[in-house]
């Protein structure tokens, strides 16, 4: 089952969006937009960039700051073959070590901070 398929484990619904999320999560709209052709809008696009960034605020204080960064990953073709042959993952955001992951001695496995 490929990652985008998957759902939330039970014990993660309710989280917030980290910025790793958010940043994928924002690629992944500026692509979308960008495959509909309404980056060719350069008004609308830069519109497009500064309200994302404006929404993303509410799920992540950091995230804004990389709005115009991740709209600009989304217009190089080489980073869409490059996630969709890393299996639908974006391993340069998400390359955490697992050791992260790894639950604290009698607590459930959870991303630490």
């Amino acid at each position: 089952m490929r990652l985008d398929e998957q759902q939330a484990a039970p014990a993660a619904e309710g989280e917030d969006f980290e910025l790793d999320d958010c940043r994928v999560w924002m690629r992944l709209m500026f692509w979308s937009a960008r495959q509909v052709g309404l980056d060719q809008h350069r008004p609308f696009f830069k519109w497009y960039v500064r309200f994302i960034s404006h929404f993303i605020a509410v799920y992540e204080r950091q995230a804004p700051a990389y709005a115009a960064v991740e709209a600009e990953w989304s217009a190089d073709q080489r980073n869409i073959d490059k996630y969709v042959a890393d299996g639908r993952i974006m391993l340069d955001i998400l390359d955490t070590p697992p050791e992260f992951y790894l639950p604290r001695a009698g607590q459930p496995a959870q991303r630490r901070a």
